[in-house]
């Protein structure tokens, strides 16, 4: 669920009818009516009181009335593969132009709290056009035990108007926000995995994602599907994916991938670049070259059996306050592109770094 803005926009207009109402018996906080409670997913969502609840299996929701669209959803997706407003960048890319053009975005990257989840919140508010109609739109994006969610708040008219729908709905909006409740998820079956000769847990379906990624068994696999990402400890994790950028060489994506990292960190300073196969500094590709280092050559450059370009690049920036240390290893076979990415905090990078190497040996694609 990458495109949220998408997803929403078209959740908003044209799903009036298809959604389902439940009656848990359960007392709501004063003002507030319950629009989901979900025992595997593991929340209470409440919605202003007077509101239609429609709520499906997947999305707790509620909007004004059969006729009024101003609404709030809350959705589980799919974790980042990087951080929160990176991921919200990216989904403004890859929003159509004929919305995008129309877009004003009066709040990013705003921290903020919602009910009692215990990861990072921020929050976005914007506004677009859309068939002759202005749309207000609020998110939060967020994140609660190592799971990723996203609230949106949608109505009309500016956000700055005290007198817009948009502003009429905020203060009930925000009564929802704060009454949510994460609560203990059923219990689910701990997953089995086949082993390799050494122990090692295969944690990707190569159905879904292209690739078999084999992992120590004490690392945590936060999610599995079109990507994975792993938890390796309380400061660090790695994720494998395809690349996000098609049709561009290993050196335009870097800096593509340059220029959206230094648009929500500090202290950005590369620390190694280097090609596995000979490369021309005076190439096209090299020109207006923005890195901090002059880019290497090594052979010997492995992520799995690979055997197309391959590239690493190592990195360091500064998040929040905390400094993180990356290892990031491209590899291109005959179809595609993929992402090897070891992000941890600076002090715990050389920890887990040579199991790393290691994990990148064991990659089949």
């Amino acid at each position: 669920m990458r495109k949220i803005l998408a997803l929403f926009l078209i959740f908003m207009i044209g799903a009036s009818a298809l959604f389902s109402c439940q009656d848990s018996g359960e007392k709501a906080p004063e003002g507030l009516q319950i629009a989901k409670i979900s025992s595997e997913g593991g929340y209470k969502f409440y919605a202003p009181e007077g509101w239609s609840v429609v709520s499906t299996d997947d999305i707790a929701a509620a909007k004004v009335s059969p006729i009024n669209n101003t609404s709030i959803t809350f959705v589980e997706a799919a974790v980042p593969v990087g951080s929160i407003p990176e991921y919200f960048e990216e989904s403004l890319a890859e929003f159509p132009d004929s919305i995008k053009n129309t877009m004003t975005i009066t709040l990013r990257d705003e921290r903020c709290s919602f009910g009692n989840a215990n990861g990072e919140a921020y929050k976005y508010i914007y506004t677009y056009r859309y068939d002759e109609h202005e749309f207000a739109c609020m998110q939060i994006l967020l994140s609660h035990d190592d799971r990723f969610f996203i609230f949106t708040y949608t109505s009309y008219g500016d956000v700055n108007d005290a007198l817009s729908q948009y502003s009429m709905y905020l203060e009930k909006v925000q009564l929802s926000i704060d009454a949510f409740t994460f609560t203990e998820r059923a219990a689910s079956e701990a997953p089995t995995y086949e082993k390799d000769a050494d122990g090692y847990n295969l944690v990707s379906v190569r159905e879904l994602s292209g690739f078999d990624l084999y992992l120590p068994e004490d690392y945590d696999v936060v999610y599995s599907s079109g990507y994975v990402k792993a938890k390796i400890s309380g400061g660090a994790s790695l994720s494998l994916s395809k690349a996000m950028q098609t049709g561009v060489g290993i050196a335009d994506y870097l800096k593509i991938r340059r220029g959206d990292m230094q648009n929500f960190v500090s202290d950005f300073c590369d620390v190694r670049i280097a090609f596995s196969s000979e490369f021309n500094n005076d190439g096209e590709a090299f020109k207006d070259w923005p890195f901090d280092v002059a880019a290497e050559n090594d052979k010997t450059i492995v992520l799995g059996d690979a055997t197309g370009g391959r590239a690493v690049w190592e990195y360091t920036y500064t998040f929040n306050g905390r400094a993180y240390h990356v290892y990031q290893v491209m590899g291109v076979t005959e179809r595609s592109g993929y992402v090897f990415t070891y992000t941890a905090l600076e002090e715990e990078y050389s920890v887990h770094i040579e199991e790393i190497k290691t994990i990148l040996t064991k990659v089949k694609f």
